[in-house]
């Protein structure tokens, strides 16, 4: 916790005010002049920068390399070195229950047909009369849109572009958090903190946004849940290896990392291991395995897409799953026009279109509810254990579970039938034949109105499963 100026630092009478007030307060947090590189009078530097704001690739985050050293402000200048006062990958697309609460049919319709459509939800900024807008424009999705279109293809309805954004945004925001945390160490320039900008607002939003008004969850959030996990296992983009953190105030011992790479048709193409680890609290253990992963490849020849499974286990039990899908032909940031600006500015685009030639995969669930005490009332615990089935290598890639009111037989009710707010302890996941996952989810019995809990499963290459999650009787 911490108080900052906004980007421009106080006036030293604002300040003197300020820091009186503050010690009359008894107010002991720390106190820092500017969100940007700037100074003031008596607290100096504030040694943070800011940005950037809209699409960036995963691979972004890990530079810490391009600044513009002409800008004093240190703003939009790259990934994870220093401090960031507040940085988001930009425009976050709700799931399709959440959009149906609060978009019209008209703006539901241009949301996947006209990617330049100045959209009221997000930094909405009609232009005046012979007047164009100065400074950051958010108010339309052209820079994400252009990038799911030429990383994912082209979508052709609603639910198809919903269902390209959640993965897009999920590995956006899991590098955004994975990155900093890797690079904490990194000398001569480590990662010393980020503020995601934003954690979520009192209003319905397509923009900087982790999870809605209404507390329903994206792929933006569960991404960033997945990276900030307390024992975690990633994937660096920078040097293609593996690390793992301790975010925990304790040293964590009997750590083993399993890392599978997997091509598209399911193929295992590289397992490896490691040896019994230690990491002391807050510490990160880097460059632990490099996968072997397919050669690169350079238009027009085809890319590939594959798999990294990271497995990370404490005493023989799996305390983290990360999986990342990745292109022979990755992510290029042209920096001499990126540096400065709120987006990316890409030479090439990561080409991920292959994962809509992924075999329809099979799934089993099974799920129970369990009732125990809350603070305000009896609190319910719905879990579901989901498991890929398919007779073929395929994998059930990006898996969601929702809860639902419904009946006995596992029918969800018509209309708006999610159960909110909830707390998910995982969500889209993947995996592969034989695997399976349990899933826990926590919310207000009092929330399913009576109705029976229900959940239902979706998933890229996965048809739509409703079972039901039996609660207790009595």
């Amino acid at each position: 916790m911490n108080f900052s100026w906004s980007d421009a630092a106080p006036t030293p009478r604002q300040e003197a005010v300020s820091l009186r007030g503050f010690a009359q307060a008894e107010f002991d947090d720390p106190l820092i002049s500017s969100a940007e590189y700037n100074s003031s009078r008596v607290l100096g530097a504030s040694g943070e920068k800011e940005g950037p704001y809209n699409w960036v690739p995963p691979s972004y985050w890990y530079d810490s390399t391009h600044y513009n050293a002409s800008d004093p402000t240190r703003t939009n200048v790259g990934g994870a070195w220093g401090f960031d006062s507040e940085a988001s990958a930009g425009d976050t697309i709700p799931t399709i229950d959440s959009i149906e609460r609060f978009m019209s049919p008209l703006e539901q319709e241009k949301l996947w047909r006209e990617p330049d459509y100045n959209q009221y939800h997000t930094n909405y900024e009609p232009e005046l009369p012979n007047q164009h807008n100065e400074g950051y424009s958010f108010g339309t999705l052209s820079e994400l849109d252009k990038a799911i279109a030429a990383r994912y293809g082209q979508w052709s309805s609603l639910e198809q572009y919903v269902e390209e954004a959640q993965v897009a945004n999920y590995e956006t925001q899991r590098a955004e958090f994975e990155a900093y945390i890797n690079n904490s160490t990194a000398e001569p320039t480590p990662s010393t903190g980020i503020d995601y900008w934003m954690l979520n607002k009192g209003i319905p939003t397509l923009l900087w946004d982790l999870y809605n008004e209404e507390f329903d969850q994206a792929g933006s959030y569960f991404g960033a849940q997945e990276a900030n996990r307390a024992l975690h296992v990633l994937y660096a983009y920078d040097t293609n290896t593996v690390s793992v953190d301790n975010l925990t105030g304790a040293t964590a011992s009997g750590l083993e990392v399993e890392s599978k790479v997997y091509s598209l048709d399911g193929s295992l193409l590289d397992a490896q291991h490691t040896g019994p680890l230690s990491i002391g609290a807050q510490g990160v253990a880097n460059e632990l395995i490099t996968p072997r992963v397919p050669a690169s490849t350079t238009p027009p020849a085809p890319a590939q897409t594959y798999f990294i499974e990271l497995l990370l286990k404490q005493d023989g039990t799996t305390v983290d799953r990360n999986v990342y899908w990745l292109s022979t032909q990755p992510d290029v940031v042209n920096w001499s026009a990126t540096v400065g600006e709120p987006q990316a500015t890409m030479s090439q685009y990561a080409d991920l279109t292959q994962l809509h030639e992924l075999a329809q995969a099979s799934i089993s669930a099974h799920a129970t509810t369990t009732a125990e005490p809350g603070p305000d009332g009896s609190t319910a615990v719905t879990s579901v254990t989901i498991k890929n089935t398919s007779a073929t290598p395929t994998v059930a890639f990006f898996l969601r579970a929702d809860v639902r009111r419904g009946d006995a037989q596992g029918s969800p009710e018509a209309g708006d039938n999610e159960v909110l707010p909830i707390y998910w302890s995982s969500n889209d996941t993947t995996l592969w034949p034989g695997e399976s996952e349990t899933l826990t989810a926590a919310y207000a019995a009092a929330d399913l109105h009576a109705a029976q809990p229900v959940v239902s499963l979706t998933g890229w290459n996965t048809p739509t499963v409703d079972i039901p999650a039996p609660a207790p009787s009595g």
